[in-house]
C-alpha cells in the first residue's frame, strides 16, 4: 500500500489523480479532507505521528508531500522553518522506524538547496549551498531521510523539483509566479515582480512531475538516489507573464520591487539523469500548462469573461 502525505494540496491532489488513472492502491494522508478528491483519505495531524502510527503499519512506500511554507514564507526566519517543518518530519522519521515503510519518496526543491549557481546547468553534483531558511530546512529533511534511512530500514528517492505549474494550483497559498499571475488577470489587480524580472526559471507541469513521483515507485535503479524534476527549458519572470497575459487575453500590469536576498537569481537544472534512469521525458510544455492552470482557475469564478483588456 502506497501512503501519500500531503494528498490534499496541489501536488497531491494532481498525484492522486495520476495514481487513480494507473489504476494503483494507495491512501492519503491530510489535514482536511477535500471535496472531489477520489481517494480514501485519513484526517491527520502529520506533526503528531503518534496519533496515527498504526496506519503506518500497513504501508510499504510513503510519498512525503507535506510543507508548511512556500520560498517566501519564513524568509528571515530559520527557526520557523525547523519548528514548522523540520522537527515535524523528524518525529514522522522516528515514528516510521519500527513500521512495515520500505521506500519513502520526498520531493524537494529543486532551485533552493543548491542555492547561487557555480555552472550554467545544475546536476545532482552540484554542491547544496541554500541561501534561504526555506532551501536550508529542505536539505536538512533530505539528509535526515538519508541518514536515518540503514536504521528505518528503508530506500529513498529524492526529488528535486522545479516550479511545477498546472492544475489546482492556487495563489492564496503564494504557490508560484504563475498562479499570482493569473490571479492578477482575473481580479485585475497588479503583479508584484521581485527584481527586474529577468530571473531565469525552469518551470514544469504538474502532471509530469507526478508522472516521475509514479515512476519512482517501482524502478530498482532510482532507490537512494536523487533526481532533478524539470522541464529542461527555462525561462524569465517577464516571460512567464507575457504567457500568462496571452492566455488570459489580458494584460497583466506589473509592479517591480526590490530583488529579495534569499532568492537565487537564475536555475537551469539538468534532468538527464531523471530521463536516462526512469525512461522519462516531460510531455507538456509551459504555455499548455499555463493553459490547462488557467482553466481551472476561471472554472471557479462564476460569470467570469477573458479578455477585458487587450494585451500590448
Amino acid at each position: 500500500m502506497i501512503g501519500v502525505f500531503g494528498g490534499s494540496g496541489f501536488i497531491g491532489r494532481n498525484l492522486v489523480d495520476c495514481l487513480n488513472e494507473e489504476q494503483r492502491s494507495f491512501r492519503v494522508f491530510s489535514r482536511r479532507k477535500v471535496v472531489g478528491l477520489h481517494a480514501e483519505t485519513k484526517i491527520i495531524d502529520f506533526e503528531q505521528p503518534e496519533s496515527y502510527r498504526e496506519y503506518l503499519k500497513g504501508l510499504e512506500t510513503v510519498i512525503l508531500l507535506v510543507s508548511a511554507s512556500v520560498p517566501s514564507t519564513f524568509a528571515n526566519d530559520i527557526a520557523s522553518e525547523v519548528e514548522r517543518n523540520v522537527l515535524p518530519y523528524s518525529r514522522f522519521l522516528r515514528a516510521a522506524r519500527s513500521t512495515g515503510i520500505r521506500h519513502i519518496v520526498y520531493v524537494s526543491s529543486g532551485g533552493a538547496v543548491y542555492g547561487q549557481p557555480i555552472a550554467p546547468i545544475i546536476t545532482e553534483e552540484h554542491p547544496t549551498n541554500p541561501i534561504s531558511p526555506y532551501g536550508c530546512a529542505k536539505l536538512m529533511i533530505e539528509e535526515m531521510i538519508r541518514t536515518m534511512s540503514t536504521e528505518g530500514g528503508w530506500t529513498y528517492t529524492i526529488l528535486r523539483a522545479s516550479n511545477p505549474i498546472g492544475r489546482y494550483q492556487s495563489s492564496e497559498k503564494g504557490q508560484g509566479l504563475v498562479a499570482r499571475a493569473l490571479d492578477a488577470a482575473v481580479s485585475n489587480t497588479a503583479l508584484d515582480i521581485w527584481g527586474d524580472g529577468t530571473s531565469l526559471r525552469d518551470y514544469i507541469d504538474v502532471r509530469d512531475l507526478c508522472d516521475v513521483i509514479a515512476r519512482s515507485l517501482t524502478a530498482e535503479v532510482v532507490k537512494n538516489e536523487i533526481y532533478n524534476v524539470g522541464s529542461g527549458s527555462v525561462y524569465s519572470i517577464n516571460e512567464i507573464v507575457e504567457i500568462c497575459s496571452s492566455v488570459s487575453r489580458t494584460e497583466i500590469k506589473k509592479n517591480y520591487i526590490s530583488q529579495k536576498s534569499f532568492l537565487v537569481k537564475d536555475v537551469k537544472l539538468s534532468i538527464d539523469k531523471a530521463m536516462r534512469d526512469l525512461n522519462w521525458k516531460p510531455k507538456f510544455d509551459v504555455w499548455s500548462s499555463i493553459e490547462s492552470e488557467f482553466t481551472h482557475t476561471i472554472a471557479l469564478i462564476p460569470g467570469y469573461s477573458a479578455g477585458r483588456t487587450s494585451v500590448v
